[in-house]
């Protein structure tokens, strides 16, 4: 008899911390209906069909699912944005150099640039771009892991200090990066070009894992012979496409690596401060501040002299030579060493003048890899004018 009274008031109290306006009322009706057996015409289809006009719309605080392909699109964009800030340091010395020197091996044959079908000419040049991206993480996921304190102080833009990526999954990077990316570079260039990519991570091994040698020659070394393996690995790419491709000679390419080996010391002015804090023996803290003045001098006059070189072995190349229907090929020796000649004076005169961090690395980052664009096109028409002169003797 009671519960007539009481019940539905404590029903609809209870109910009102749930639900409000017109479906709290209408659903604690159909609640009381089967509670107390009270006759109602209402049927289970009438109260589950409410009228349009009591759902009220979401809100913009209200959780929408996301589509299905929104988390795919934030781990690529994760991704690319670990990758970009892993390679950016170093891209210019890493990809666009080998691409350079790709487009160089080209330039002095436009026979064979003509009479190569296109879809070759664009394999080439996208198994350049992959191998080299591959060929650039190798070296860096194992740089910034072994380098993160100096990142923190100098380069807070990097993965690992902007807090992208963790310690400990860098290093599964590093371990899946050096088991994968010969497999790529096989599949793309075949085994020439994986056991091109074995000998660089091993070298890359040596010189910043283990025994890591804390020499200032180890540190020109590593970029005198990551420049050959560059080149060996370009032509290997070209020749998986392109078998009648005449490969650069090795003493070309050594050439190229004995001008990086005695000029490449100019990256590491602009880091100096940071180097000396971290103990590396590199050549500017080797001779410290009193002798930097005479480095920065003798670094100026090698990177000049080279340029001075080329100029006089075109010059008697071209009076002792003749050149019969080869205009392009001589034309090509002048143009690039005429280029380099500017680049490098102007490396010399900003490395002499020393304007600050930034003007050190600017020299370094834009104008030093200027005069190596054009040194690499330099010595590309420099093997095809060898070869027209060795045609005749």
């Amino acid at each position: 008899m009671y519960s007539k009274v009481w019940l539905p008031g404590v029903l609809r109290h209870v109910g009102s911390w749930f639900i409000s306006g017109v479906v709290q009322d209408y659903l604690i009706d159909c609640i009381l209906t089967n509670v107390l057996n009270i006759k109602m015409t209402t049927t289970t289809t009438q109260c589950l069909a409410l009228s349009r006009s009591t759902i009220q719309p979401l809100k913009s605080d209200h959780v929408i699912p996301k589509g299905v392909h929104e988390p795919i699109r934030q781990i690529l964009h994760h991704e690319f944005l670990i990758t970009e800030r892993l390679l950016r340091a170093n891209i210019r010395e890493g990809l666009v150099l080998p691409i350079i020197g790709l487009i160089a091996r080209f330039l002095p044959a436009p026979a064979l640039l003509l009479t190569t079908p296109w879809t070759h000419l664009a394999l080439v040049l996208i198994k350049t771009f992959i191998c080299f991206i591959c060929h650039l993480y190798v070296f860096e996921i194992v740089n910034q892991v072994l380098s993160v304190d100096e990142d923190i102080a100098n380069k807070p833009h990097r993965p690992i200090p902007a807090g992208l990526l963790c310690i400990p999954d860098a290093y599964r990077r590093w371990l899946l990066s050096w088991a994968i990316c010969p497999f790529i570079a096989s599949h793309l260039a075949g085994p020439e070009a994986a056991g091109l990519f074995g000998a660089y991570q091993a070298w890359v091994y040596f010189c910043y894992v283990w025994p890591k040698i804390n020499h200032w020659i180890f540190r020109n070394a590593f970029a005198s012979i990551g420049a050959y393996n560059m080149f060996r690995l370009v032509d290997t790419i070209i020749h998986s496409e392109i078998p009648s491709f005449p490969v650069m000679p090795k003493h070309i390419l050594l050439l190229f690596s004995t001008w990086v080996m005695a000029t490449v010391h100019m990256q590491e002015f602009h880091d100096a401060e940071g180097d000396r804090q971290m103990k590396r023996q590199t050549l500017p803290v080797v001779v410290g501040p009193k002798g930097e003045r005479l480095l920065r001098a003798s670094t100026a006059m090698l990177v000049i002299g080279s340029g001075v070189v080329l100029l006089v072995a075109t010059s008697s190349c071209i009076q002792g030579s003749s050149f019969p229907n080869q205009h392009w090929t001589v034309a090509g020796l002048v143009i690039t060493g005429i280029l380099h000649n500017i680049f490098a004076c102007i490396v010399g005169f900003r490395c002499v003048w020393h304007g600050g961090v930034a003007f050190d690395r600017k020299t370094y980052k834009r104008f030093y890899m200027l005069a190596a664009y054009t040194m690499i096109c330099y010595l590309s028409f420099w093997q095809m004018t060898e070869k027209e002169i060795s045609i005749p003797a």
